[in-house]
């Protein structure tokens, strides 16, 4: 899975006895908006998973069996994957009870109390749970969830390729030959320096969706959860392809993709791990009559991200936010900077040499700079970023596409100073668990801060000829 991974703190709500009326609270009352939502209970789901279902000696951790010591890691993690919908959820609820604090009742007390007391505890708890299973009993799982019981020693990363593609019954080929094309034009990129952990590649199991088709997708979910079944019944048994965990709805979806009644987008939605068998790679599709070259450009985007990946799946979850970037600083929110830049960016650069045309990294990067990047009339994205906080310091929820877009041209600033070779770099040495501030500096020999606020100087001084410069030609 993606995203956020613990829940910050929440806003402490007022006490009863701080709540003050005046003659307009009966009148405010009647406008008060409903309340956010969420489908899941996360109470019931956390008293069910690490109560009820648990062995009676579970939290034993140096002395239960591996039987019940394996299921307290995957319910930990069953529980932690819950983490950044809650995190929304309680970001909603600060938002609408600071405009409406009548509406705040001791459930909400309560659910409050519960997430900074009990669910705050949770990413710490599968930490140490998982690190004492490893200490334990190794990696070991079940071994329908290993393809091969042999490691191949090759430097040639097509000794353990392994990708498996699932398309929507109504896309065409010419979807699939794009779609293929790109994954090994990426492949052949950033898959053969003999640094790369090969082992950690694959396998990737690639679902091509048909973005304005959604009974396909509902169709296309039975297929992927039928194989799963088969072929990595592990993996079945701990995602939303068990009927266990499946808020399936009346069409028949059950969310993996579709979301809201419509097709998913395109996304890495899971890494090999004890839980998971593979890469999940969630392709959405486009209309190629005038748009291929987004088909191009977002799969190597995806691809791009599981090289990232790669170098840090072997340790915990929350670690790994710490080494790519995606965790900076003490409130415990996804950054998109560092690995959505790097994507972003790079994506753009790949697909222009491989068409030998540089007006279409031009075009986007000058768009990603200088337009809104939205259909509500907000500011440029330059001012929004100029206006806003240090880039480090932008989430998903307060501007994911300053994020993604100045993040980019933060790559971009970068490599024209150091190089694509230092670039790459920075993600092989990762692999040796180096925490992202660390990294940045002997990568490239000054701290993030300050590398931000003269990357913001050159943005806020420089003139649209002198930002466009720094892009390569070739």
């Amino acid at each position: 899975m993606c995203g956020d991974t613990s829940i910050s703190e929440v806003e402490r709500m007022p006490e009863n006895n701080e709540t003050t009326e005046d003659s307009s609270t009966t009148e405010q009352d009647s406008n008060i908006p409903p309340l956010p939502t969420v489908s899941f209970d996360i109470i019931d789901i956390y008293e069910t998973k690490l109560g009820t279902e648990l062995c009676s000696d579970a939290t034993e951790i140096d002395s239960t069996t591996e039987e019940c010591l394996r299921q307290y890691r995957d319910n930990l993690e069953f529980v932690f994957g819950y983490a950044e919908d809650l995190r929304i959820y309680m970001d909603n609820l600060n938002d609408f009870f600071a405009n409406y604090p009548s509406a705040f009742t001791e459930e909400f007390r309560n659910l409050f109390a519960f997430v900074n007391e009990k669910f705050s505890t949770v990413p710490q708890n599968y930490g140490i749970v998982a690190s004492k299973y490893q200490q334990r009993f190794g990696n070991s799982s079940s071994p329908s969830t290993t393809v091969s019981t042999t490691t191949p020693t090759s430097d040639n990363y097509l000794d353990y390729r392994d990708v498996k593609i699932f398309r929507a019954s109504t896309i065409s080929d010419q979807h699939i030959e794009i779609l293929t094309k790109y994954i090994e034009y990426t492949e052949q990129l950033l898959f053969t320096d003999t640094r790369v952990k090969r082992e950690n590649l694959y396998p990737i199991l690639v679902v091509q969706l048909d973005s304005e088709n959604y009974a396909s997708a509902i169709a296309l979910e039975e297929e992927y959860c039928q194989y799963l079944n088969l072929e990595y019944p592990a993996t079945f048994n701990s995602t939303r392809c068990n009927p266990e965990y499946q808020d399936k709805k009346a069409d028949g979806s059950i969310g993996l993709f579709t979301d809201g009644g419509r097709v998913s987008g395109s996304s890495i939605s899971g890494t090999p791990s004890d839980r998971e068998c593979c890469y999940l790679f969630i392709s959405g599709s486009f209309d190629l009559s005038w748009d291929s070259r987004s088909q191009a450009y977002v799969t190597i985007h995806e691809m791009y991200h599981i090289f990232q990946l790669s170098n840090v799946v072997d340790f915990d979850y929350d670690l790994q936010q710490k080494i790519t970037g995606k965790q900076i600083g003490s409130d415990n929110r996804d950054k998109p900077f560092w690995m959505e830049g790097y994507a972003t960016y790079f994506s753009h650069l790949y697909y222009s040499r491989d068409i030998n045309d540089f007006s279409h990294l031009e075009n986007e990067m000058y768009g990603g700079m200088f337009s809104c990047y939205c259909g509500d009339n907000q500011p440029i994205i330059k001012e929004r970023y100029l206006n806003g906080p240090e880039l480090y310091n932008v989430t998903w929820e307060s501007d994911w596409a300053v994020g993604y877009q100045v993040g980019a041209w933060f790559i971009a600033y970068l490599t024209n100073i150091h190089g694509e070779q230092t670039m790459y770099d920075f993600w092989i040495n990762s692999q040796s668990g180096i925490l992202f501030p660390e990294n940045f500096q002997d990568t490239f020999g000054k701290d993030y801060v300050t590398y931000e606020k003269e990357f913001r100087n050159f943005i806020m001084n420089s003139s649209e000829d002198e930002l466009m410069s720094i892009l390569p030609s070739s």
